[in-house]
């Protein structure tokens, strides 16, 4: 299968999947944690705490999927990768790992119980779950872009507070925020009554600051950040991508201001993933950028399974793929109806 692919061709191209993979993890998943860091402080009692609930349940757990397929992915695909990033940040995929317990716990019971304590729980759990998400996430990937303390010999050198720099620092609160604007707008679209209202001015209120946010973190890559710059002076039509994040940053703003709310919604998720892509592309061919010296960084091709492999996992993702999105579709054509607040949950 794929014979007339060379090895160094199919570890391009998986590369590129895992890009996307991970671009559309970031975007898909950006709503119900969004969701979750709302939920304590604009949910004001239990109707509006099931409508937020309502807005997200049917989807995150597909969402979710996208996160598999990139960790399957980069252990199929790049396992010298998998062993060495989970060695590297073992104290972050930890965390990690426990945010993902927490919110799919506390999402799917939240209105199972009527005790208003479980419920507090339950709700500050979602919370929690989406902050330590969203802000590893942010921290790692910006920390991916700087590149990770990689000596010679693959030995790493960093530490966990070496983890939490200025740029990393950025990174995170961009994420948190831009999954709190991408919440906030799923809220208003999604919902009626109250709750749609208060998420709305929410948005308007943290669209600019995203923006803000953004072109701050662009330019700290672009300044301030060793090597960055090397693919887009070698391709300069990269440097659409972060032109597009900041045009979908300001577009975003215009419509949340405008009431427009989907639009608004589309526009944050495309300036999220105009985001990542950046700095996705300037890592390439390295998955593991080392800051000492690029050399000791690990490489797409070094990392990259066998042929073999390379090309089945290949044939699947061509197969599956497609199935998983035509199935994501069709789930949120069935539940595109708004929650209302006289709604309960019914599944």
């Amino acid at each position: 299968m794929f014979d007339f692919l060379t090895h160094d061709m199919l570890a391009v191209i998986w590369f590129f999947l895992w890009c996307v993979i991970w671009g559309v993890y970031f975007i898909v998943d950006s709503f119900s944690l969004g969701a979750g860091l709302l939920v304590p402080f604009i949910a004001t009692n239990k109707v509006q705490r099931i409508q937020i609930q309502r807005s997200v349940g049917p989807f995150w757990g597909g969402n979710e999927v996208w996160l598999i397929l990139a960790a399957g992915g980069t252990f199929a695909a790049f396992p010298l990768v998998f062993s060495k990033m989970f060695t590297f940040l073992y104290l972050p995929m930890m965390l990690l790992l426990i945010g993902l317990v927490a919110r799919g716990i506390s999402v799917e019971y939240l209105h199972k119980d009527d005790n208003p304590q479980i419920q507090k729980v339950l709700m500050w759990g979602w919370f929690a779950g989406s902050l330590l998400i969203s802000l590893v996430l942010g921290v790692a990937f910006a920390n991916f872009f700087k590149g990770l303390e990689i000596a010679s010999g693959g030995v790493y050198k960093g530490t966990l507070p070496g983890l939490f720099g200025p740029y990393a620092l950025i990174g995170g609160v961009l994420f948190v925020l831009m999954s709190v604007t991408s919440g906030a707008l799923w809220i208003n679209v999604k919902t009626e009554g109250a709750i749609a209202a208060k998420a709305g001015d929410l948005a308007k209120k943290s669209t600019p600051i995203v923006f803000v946010l953004v072109l701050v973190y662009l330019a700290y890559s672009f300044v301030g950040i060793e090597g960055f710059t090397t693919n887009y002076s070698a391709t300069p039509a990269l440097y659409l991508l972060p032109v597009l994040a900041v045009v979908a940053a300001i577009l975003a703003g215009v419509f949340a201001k405008k009431d427009k709310g989907f639009p608004a919604f589309f526009s944050n998720l495309l300036a999220l993933l105009f985001v990542v892509q950046s700095g996705l592309a300037s890592i390439y061919p390295y998955m593991l950028k080392s800051s000492v010296s690029l050399e000791y960084g690990i490489d797409i091709f070094e990392a990259a399974s066998s042929h073999m492999t390379l090309s089945i996992m290949l044939g699947g993702a061509l197969v599956f793929v497609p199935i998983v999105i035509i199935y994501q579709l069709w789930v949120y054509t069935l539940f595109k109806e708004k929650i209302k607040e006289t709604e309960q949950v019914d599944y």
